[in-house]
């Protein structure tokens, strides 16, 4: 396992206000060394028309839903001991996709040699999750500092079949691995690390995804008995990342030849 480890910092980058705490709150939860989350998709919408999803959650606007959620995360984020910074960054539900630059120099200011980075590994098909995760690798491998880990994104992993038994890990090799296709071809990945969360931890993180209460009804219709003790929430995957410039980010190829990569 890889809390208790003395990180002199933690930076968890979520696509949305509740991705981190509900994929890896838990072992956010139990790290030693300071802990910061940063929410890519943190901004207000460009107009006032709801998405789908806030209606599904109550709220006749969008600017409303925003607001809501930014309060629900800040208190999440106090429950489990960790920092917090909002990007700028419409939702892609509000849209055409916005650029997540403003991800790399959030992790430029935050990142160090001795810091652990939590990515969201993609496993589902939503776009905003798979703009954070390439935007991030790509970021933290031209840096060269920070040790990556990309983690399973909830509620969309515990759908798969297996999710917190005996054959999770393999699932997370065989099947995810083709979601997650542009990182195993340019980083190669290690197989799967599960952790199942002691009962004292659990409930650290029930109380912290509780706080996202906004959301818990559609949550619960989607994802069904998720805040269960023995539910899916209580297991956790991740996956270490040896991050080295590739070609799949402009100009490496070029910096590799020249002796430079």
């Amino acid at each position: 396992m890889i809390s208790g480890v003395p990180y002199e910092r933690v930076v968890a980058v979520s696509p949305h206000f509740d991705d981190a705490v509900l994929s890896v709150g838990g072992l956010l939860g139990d790290m030693t060394g300071r802990t910061l989350v940063v929410t890519v998709h943190g901004g207000a919408p460009p107009d006032d028309a709801p998405s789908d999803w806030d209606r599904l959650c109550g709220f006749a606007s969008a600017a409303a839903a925003s607001s809501a959620r930014g309060r629900e995360d800040r208190v999440a984020c106090g429950v489990i001991g960790a920092e917090w910074v909002h990007l700028p960054i419409a939702d892609g539900a509000y849209g055409p996709p916005a650029s997540v630059d403003a991800l790399t120099e959030a992790l430029r200011a935050h990142v160090t040699e001795d810091t652990l980075v939590l990515v969201p590994a993609g496993v589902c098909r939503h776009a905003d999750h798979h703009r954070t995760r390439d935007t991030a690798l790509k970021a933290l491998a031209e840096m060269r500092v920070g040790q990556a880990w990309l983690y399973a994104d909830q509620p969309y992993a515990s759908r798969s079949d297996h999710w917190g038994g005996p054959g999770a890990e393999a699932l997370a090799d065989e099947v995810w691995r083709e979601r997650m296709a542009p990182v195993v071809e340019n980083f190669g990945l290690p197989e799967a690390r599960t952790l199942r969360l002691s009962a004292e931890t659990w409930a650290v993180k029930h109380r912290a995804v509780l706080a996202y209460a906004s959301q818990l009804g559609p949550l619960a219709t989607y994802a069904g008995h998720f805040l269960a003790f023995d539910g899916p929430l209580r297991t956790e995957t991740i996956w270490r990342v040896g991050l080295r410039p590739t070609p799949w980010f402009p100009g490496a190829a070029e910096k590799k030849r020249e002796g430079r990569a």
